[in-house]
């Protein structure tokens, strides 16, 4: 496995700058975060720093972990750990005749990108804090429902999840629109941990899994302009939500969780090394926080999420 780190340099307007790949090279032509292959004994940082100043010309202030992920060529196998750069000295510039390129993340999905680079395309745009709904039994039935997706607007969260197994089809289908056009209005992305169907009717910006439905499908249940996600667990639901087309995945349980007793919790090193297996970018579920977030990072994950520490009851 070749271990490559790549930066995402930012600009005041909040675009990304890529480097297109010269002719010759391994996925020639392709436009792709720039970076390099880590050398022997360097830290993640160390590696972006020395590549940013031979490709870039730049000497980089800092930089922080994003995600990572595993992709698999037919000639070799990539890990790939992606940093934030917070600020560096210089004006990028191609120092070794590569194009250079800001672009929206709107706007990435347009160019040919490198295969492992097109799961993190879809996340760039998303709220890294998935906030997901407490079971309607739990917080006083639907009144209560609404009232949790409220206060998880309120609390800043983007990225939702509406998950109410509880519910009658015919009452969550009447209430899924109602929660979505409160989402939209703030701004928030949702999924619905339901039917796809339902998901499609109620206008949902994408589709939850469940780990017993993930294992069951042959196929992507939802078109590709919405996004997919599922609830993983082992290697095996890793492989097969990959295998789906999903663009990203909560890997559970971290930490111990009442709701969750009976699971076996991962741990951090657990987690560590299911993430590196991982082919997609994941979130940590269970037993999380929103203040995690950078824990989560250090230890493989591109974002955190969780029901009570995130607007739900308990």
């Amino acid at each position: 496995m070749i271990a490559v780190v790549a930066g995402v340099l930012r600009d005041e307007a909040g675009r990304i700058l890529l480097a297109q790949r010269l002719p010759g090279k391994h996925l020639a032509g392709t436009w792709e975060f720039p970076g390099g292959k880590c050398e022997t004994g360097e830290s993640p940082h160390e590696a972006l720093a020395r590549e940013l100043t031979e490709e870039l010309g730049i000497t980089i202030d800092d930089s922080r972990p994003l995600l990572s992920l595993t992709h698999h060529y037919p000639e070799k196998t990539v890990r790939l750990l992606l940093r934030e750069v917070q600020g560096w000295q210089g004006q990028p510039q191609g120092c070794e005749g590569q194009p250079l390129r800001w672009v929206a993340v709107a706007d990435m999905s347009e160019l040919p990108m490198p295969a492992a680079d097109r799961p993190i395309v879809r996340t760039l745009g998303l709220d890294a804090r998935y906030a997901i709904t407490p079971d309607p039994a739990r917080v006083g039935g639907v009144d209560g429902l609404v009232a949790a997706w409220q206060t998880m607007l309120d609390a800043g969260f983007r990225l939702l999840q509406l998950r109410a197994h509880s519910l009658s089809a015919k009452v969550l289908a009447g209430l899924a629109p109602r929660l979505g056009e409160m989402a939209r209005t703030r701004g928030a992305r949702w999924l619905l941990n339901g039917p796809s169907e339902m998901a499609l009717a109620a206008g949902a910006d994408g589709l939850h899994l469940r780990h017993d439905e993930l294992i069951r499908l042959k196929g992507r249940p939802v078109p590709d302009h919405l996004l997919l996600a599922a609830s993983c667990h082992d290697r095996e639901s890793l492989d097969q939500a990959a295998a789906l087309g999903a663009d990203f995945v909560c890997l559970s349980p971290v930490r111990e969780t009442s709701s969750h007793a009976q699971a076996r919790p991962l741990g951090w090193d657990g987690f560590a090394r299911l993430c590196q297996h991982s082919g997609l970018p994941v979130l940590a579920l269970g037993g999380i926080k929103p203040d995690d977030l950078g824990v989560a990072r250090e230890h493989g994950a591109w974002g955190v999420a969780g029901i009570s520490a995130f607007g739900g009851a308990a």
